[in-house]
């Protein structure tokens, strides 16, 4: 059966071999790994505060989140602008494309540098505290979860998550998606031994995949308005696509929290 440990243990090594990689050469890759690693790090230390009996993982595990936090904003700076030069590509045809990403190619230098500079402020004390961390989670280190406990601690994460978040409301939306991602790296753990834990995590990813299109349109359409002229038939383009993307990830939020209300608790519009 997974072991949360031994997965935190994987990530950790991701984690020194992607911050590496940011240093030397910060590319779209590179920086998506580290980001993705970091965000299945803090998932597998909120797994193991809720169902392990480490009584000090959760105060000593504090400064060392706090760390990783900055990291994971700045590479989801960097990250941000590199899916919107991908996006800029299914518009290449129009001339205004070319501006914004050249605009958007100058940004994601400097936010790549401001990377670099948070990796090299960081990395030692991270590295430190992934040391200290091993012995505090030594004692846990046999713990074995069932793939369907795994789904269940996935759902316990969900739920509270989700409570009182508004799809018609951008922000709510955006945190909702943010909400399945946590979750769905917590059941991805488990998706080698179990169905039920398999079956929520592609729901997770589907539903994450739609609000996440949504919301680099949304993005795009912001740095476009700013960038470019009121009347760029570039920022038309990406007005239209916007609202379109945005019925389709309110409605299948609408849909998560309506199952969400519906099951009994365990324990365990327009572009904007």
């Amino acid at each position: 059966m997974p072991q949360p440990v031994a997965t935190f243990l994987a990530h950790s090594l991701s984690l020194k071999t992607a911050m590496a990689e940011c240093l030397a050469n910060p590319t779209p890759k590179s920086v998506h790994w580290l980001r993705a690693t970091i965000r299945r790090i803090e998932a597998t230390l909120d797994l193991l505060i809720d169902t392990a009996d480490l009584p000090t993982l959760p105060r000593q595990s504090k400064q060392f989140r706090r760390s990783l936090r900055r990291i994971r904003r700045a590479a989801g700076a960097v990250r941000d602008l590199d899916v919107h030069c991908e996006l800029l590509a299914t518009y290449k045809t129009i001339s205004d494309a070319t501006v914004l990403e050249k605009d958007l190619t100058v940004l994601r230098g400097r936010k790549q540098k401001k990377l670099q500079q948070h990796i090299q402020g960081d990395a030692r004390d991270i590295l430190a505290m992934l040391d200290k961390l091993e012995p505090i989670l030594a004692p846990a280190a046999e713990l074995d979860l069932s793939g369907g406990s795994l789904a269940h601690a996935a759902r316990a994460l969900l739920a509270p998550a989700l409570r009182g978040l508004d799809p018609s409301d951008d922000e709510g939306l955006h945190s909702i998606r943010k909400a399945c991602k946590s979750a769905r790296y917590i059941a991805e753990i488990g998706c080698d031994v179990s169905k039920s834990a398999a079956t929520l995590a592609k729901r997770l990813i589907d539903l994450q995949q739609t609000i996440g299109a949504w919301h680099d349109h949304l993005l795009l359409l912001n740095e476009a308005e700013t960038a470019l002229p009121t009347d760029s038939p570039l920022t038309e383009k990406l007005y239209v696509k916007t609202r379109i993307l945005r019925r389709k990830a309110k409605s299948k939020a609408v849909r998560l929290l309506a199952r969400k209300a519906s099951t009994p608790s365990r324990r365990t519009s327009d572009v904007h």
